[in-house]
């Protein structure tokens, strides 16, 4: 099998971004035909996220943050409103609209057959021109908790958030991990931590010590 490099797959995912949010951001959930299953339950090993981590996880859960949200940026008319915050080797937050074409909230949290579900992405947001491309959830069956895996035995794998801050670059790697949660109204979150430094357009060579803990949340609103 034939390996692509991941500032490759990295410019792939921005371009897929910029493509989904010039055309209204499709984030419709595929269906597939071989993954089935349930929401997966958060392991032992976010219990071992350090208090800051797990102090960043429950305020990026907790709805009261999501207040005053509707700002400018984040008109009616986006179908998602979120927040992206960075710490650790970049130290970034913005808050910014996407759309997306999906028929509402409920329906495109609701429960059913396991289905790909791709998350809210952000465009260079905010000073340090933030960018979150594709991630999504390989075997989505509804709202719930899930952990990302970067590899399946079958159906399709999770994707991790690939950001990038401040001409950075970050995905997944040795020690990373993500933790996703989807409400039935369409608001969710997503942790994922020690996420390493990859290749960009402006860094030809990734510090291999640099890590990054992100957090993300988002509203979604019925416009229309």
């Amino acid at each position: 099998m034939t390996l692509i490099k991941r500032p490759t797959i990295f410019f792939m995912l921005l371009c897929a971004a910029v493509l989904g949010a010039a055309c209204g951001g499709n984030q419709t959930a595929v269906p597939t035909e071989t993954t089935t299953g349930a929401p997966q339950p958060v392991t032992d090993e976010l219990t071992e996220l350090t208090a800051e981590e797990a102090a960043a996880f429950e305020a990026a859960l907790d709805p009261a943050n999501a207040e005053g949200q509707t700002a400018e940026g984040c008109e009616e008319y986006f179908r998602f409103c979120v927040t992206s915050t960075l710490t650790g080797a970049v130290e970034a937050t913005a808050t910014a609209g996407v759309g997306a074409n999906v028929d509402s909230c409920a329906a495109w949290a609701a429960p059913g057959e396991a289905r790909i579900l791709e998350l809210p992405m952000m465009l260079s947001a905010g000073d340090d021109l933030i960018t979150v491309a594709l991630t999504r959830i390989g075997a989505y069956t509804g709202p719930g908790e899930y952990e990302l895996a970067a590899l399946a035995t079958e159906g399709m794998p999770d994707m991790f958030p690939a950001i990038e801050a401040a001409g950075r670059a970050f995905n997944n790697g040795d020690g990373s991990a993500a933790t996703v949660v989807v409400n039935a109204d369409g608001s969710g979150a997503i942790v994922a931590t020690d996420l390493v430094e990859i290749a960009s357009v402006q860094v030809s060579a990734p510090d291999p010590n640099a890590r990054v803990d992100f957090a993300m949340q988002w509203t979604c609103q019925e416009n229309g």
